[in-house]
């Protein structure tokens, strides 16, 4: 059974109601435009019951955010990269509480990741639900009684899928790293920017000498800004096409393909970079050689790291692409062009994953690096 709320009367009761609850199972449905997200249902199951909000008859439903996002309870939900900015706007709340994502805690205690909801509620409930209204329109109203059925189900399969899920994560000992790890992918990492050289650039070696310089310039520049001036500013690539273009006026610089007007004095300072790597002599700057595409020993590598990254998930018993996914496998593999084959360390891993990463996975990657041959060389 559930109960539609509808009315912001009705809403404030229910605020009060699960005032003391601990966990609060939650889930939307919602319309994604090109232009915007518009939250349209909001279900919640708590204390045995099960609450259809509908955020567009009620309008704001930031009242609630007071009971949901108090410290120290948890929110569940399943595949949540949507919802919870969603819910934090419509809450108003800068971050949500302790979170447990079932598709993120089953990928940490089994080698699947990214599964979805229907086949989640099969392999651990063995019930198989209808998606008819997966894609319907959640914006018309009134709302079918078939899709409030709908929408009731699936956050009513939540409690038991978390608590099978949650039992063998405490089988394992890692119930601390799944919260973290569910945080930091779900409300983004607190890595530091990643830091950029020429060699980042694989065509650079095409630039001229000036531009060589330019782009030296540029890429110092970038590095020193703070993550939150890069988010302000444009994408690293187009650093290349400003060393390639080397424009000294501001229109000039608007002519750039790509590049988003800027502040003026971030303007200024771009056009005297390059102005000062123009009226350098042609022979300051060492010309480039172009990096090969492939070599035999960094397939070699490739292929020695990957082997090492799927034993050593494998023994964790944790998927290896949520773990360890593209940029964490790019990292490692800096180490070990920098420190060697050896250079997989408890200390080094340490440094280079983050915490729930290193405590899932920083042992049985030592080991395994220590279980399988090593190419001849790096190249």
């Amino acid at each position: 059974m559930w109960t539609l709320v509808a009315h912001q009367k009705e809403l404030l009761a229910l605020a009060e109601q699960l005032t003391g609850t601990s966990t609060y199972y939650l889930d939307t449905e919602f319309d994604s435009r090109a232009d915007r997200t518009t939250l349209c249902l909001l279900q919640l199951h708590a204390e045995g019951r099960t609450f259809l909000i509908d955020t567009l008859a009620i309008g704001d439903i930031s009242s609630l955010g007071a009971t949901l996002g108090r410290r120290g309870v948890t929110w569940v939900l399943h595949g949540a990269h949507q919802d919870i900015p969603l819910l934090t706007r419509a809450l108003r709340l800068n971050e949500p509480p302790r979170l447990f994502d079932t598709q993120i805690g089953w990928g940490l205690s089994s080698p699947e990741p990214a599964t979805s909801f229907a086949y989640l509620t099969y392999r651990l409930l063995g019930t198989r639900h209808s998606k008819q209204h997966q894609t319907d329109d959640w914006t018309r109203r009134p709302l079918s009684n078939s899709q409030l059925e709908y929408a009731a189900h699936d956050v009513n399969s939540l409690p038991p899928m978390h608590a099978s899920i949650l039992r063998r994560i405490i089988e394992l000992g890692r119930e601390g790293a799944v919260h973290d790890a569910c945080f930091d992918l779900l409300c983004g990492s607190s890595d530091a920017p990643e830091f950029l050289s020429v060699e980042s650039f694989r065509n650079a070696w095409q630039l001229e000498p000036s531009g060589q310089i330019a782009l030296s310039a540029l890429v110092e520049w970038f590095n020193a800004l703070s993550p939150s001036e890069r988010e302000q500013t444009f994408e690293s690539k187009l650093l290349w096409s400003l060393a390639n273009r080397m424009p000294t006026t501001s229109e000039a610089l608007r002519q750039v393909r790509g590049l988003p007007r800027l502040p003026q004095a971030q303007q200024e300072h771009i056009i005297s970079l390059i102005q000062r790597a123009r009226s350098c002599s042609p022979t300051a700057a060492q010309l480039i050689e172009p990096p090969p595409y492939a070599t035999f020993e960094r397939l070699q590598l490739d292929a020695w790291l990957e082997y090492v990254r799927t034993l050593a998930c494998a023994k964790a018993e944790v998927s290896k692409e949520l773990v360890l996914g593209g940029k964490r496998l790019r990292q490692l593999k800096e180490l070990v062009l920098k420190e060697g084959f050896d250079g997989l360390t408890p200390a080094s891993l340490e440094r280079t994953l983050s915490g729930w990463q290193y405590s899932l996975i920083g042992e049985a990657l030592c080991w395994a690096a220590g279980r399988i041959a090593t190419p001849t060389s790096l190249g």
